[in-house]
């Protein structure tokens, strides 16, 4: 080899160590996490649940049922739901559902009426007249055990983090395509929880996150973030972790778990993941950026290698050594998680999701910094400024 390719052979060598140390440092991180157990202790904590909705239809009911039937007292928890320009028959739905449940206290907000939309706005919103100590959000997709509020009241009473991040999985998963999206998703909650463990929070879900009303206020909300279509769980939480170090926490409990739907289509999929993608040019946190470009240049890498090695032959034998790195330390904080989920037979797709990830990712990581994405019946960039 030339003294270029070798560089560049040496430096694709070092990535794949750089990954290595740091998805071994998630595994040896989710794997001490203890599981948090609950007591059905008398509990004294004022709580506002936030749901922003748009065009929920066809889940905003079910997810109202489980969240009014929790097991916690209502005195002191309360539902604000805010309607983001619904062009369904949503806000009929859930009006519907307040006039005939009287025991929580349920409010509806219509963003329409404030002239502004977006999730980060929704929140803001509620939080002008939420009366609760912490704040829930979670998304109209989604379901819940009868105990999660307690178990994450509980916690927070135990440890007084000013953010908890809770566990997200999928459910119903019907075909090849969603289990692997179940999978890959797990990838995301596992790494997030280790990382917020290890003192270097990179990943949450706005579907199951809890942080308190004076930290939101303390730190100004969404202000400077609110160009971002995406965000409104990660971008808080980077500013949570500047102001108030060591106040991250994460729940490993399985009452504490919020299930939701995988994608139906690869249309919705890659719209998805898309949105996801596009807050990332919004990062100012380094260990999250460092954390997301080692994993992308792996994986990059892994694809390129094998492209080179048609030109090159010495980069094949880097291929499958950058494949073999990668399958085999994923492995553990994966089978971790599902096993917590209590999902282990979905480990089955583990091999096919490990020969399509790569491509995946970079393809997906590429597209979502610069394309155009479809959410809830409106076109996005990445960015657009919100009044």
């Amino acid at each position: 080899m030339n003294l270029f390719i070798e560089i560049l052979f040496y430096f694709l060598l070092g990535i794949a160590v750089c990954y290595t140390l740091l998805i071994l440092a998630f595994d040896i991180s989710w794997f001490s996490i203890k599981t948090f157990a609950t007591t059905n202790k008398t509990v004294n904590t004022k709580v506002s649940v936030i749901l922003p909705i748009r065009n929920e239809s066809e889940n905003i009911i079910q997810c109202l049922k489980k969240i009014s039937s929790q097991n916690y007292p209502s005195d002191l928890f309360e539902i604000i739901v805010v309607d983001d320009s619904s062009t369904d028959n949503t806000v009929l739905l859930v009006n519907n559902f307040i006039s005939i449940n009287h025991s929580i206290k349920i409010s509806l907000l219509e963003l329409s009426k404030f002239n502004t939309r977006s999730k980060k706005q929704a929140i803001t919103q509620a939080m002008h007249i939420s009366k609760g100590d912490i704040i829930i959000t979670t998304d109209a997709d989604c379901t819940m055990s009868p105990d999660w509020i307690r178990s994450l009241v509980e916690y927070y009473e135990t440890y007084k983090p000013a953010m908890i991040v809770g566990p997200v999985c999928f459910n119903n998963e019907i075909n090849i395509f969603q289990k692997m999206q179940s999978l890959e998703f797990l990838s995301l909650i596992g790494s997030g929880a280790a990382s917020v463990c290890l003192g270097i929070p990179a990943m949450c879900n706005g579907a199951n996150l809890v942080y308190e009303k004076e930290a939101f206020i303390n730190v100004g909300g969404f202000d400077t973030n609110n160009k971002y279509v995406s965000g409104d769980d990660i971008f808080l939480m980077h500013k949570i972790k500047k102001s108030l170090k060591g106040k991250i926490a994460f729940i490993k409990n399985y009452n504490a778990l919020v299930q939701t739907k995988p994608q139906p289509t690869l249309s919705s999929f890659v719209n998805q993941r898309k949105r996801w993608v596009s807050k990332s040019s919004g990062y100012s946190d380094i260990s999250t950026i460092l954390t997301a470009l080692i994993v992308l240049l792996n994986n990059l890498f892994i694809v390129f290698s094998l492209i080179i090695s048609f030109f090159y032959p010495a980069f094949l034998q880097l291929f499958f050594l950058l494949f073999a790195s990668k399958f085999i330390i994923d492995f553990p904080i994966l089978m971790g998680t599902s096993a917590f989920v209590k999902k282990k037979k979905i480990m089955y797709f583990y091999i096919p999701l490990q020969i399509i990830y790569p491509v995946y990712i970079v393809v997906i990581g590429i597209i979502g910094l610069f394309g155009k994405f479809e959410w809830k019946g409106r076109i996005h960039g990445a960015y657009e400024t919100r009044k």
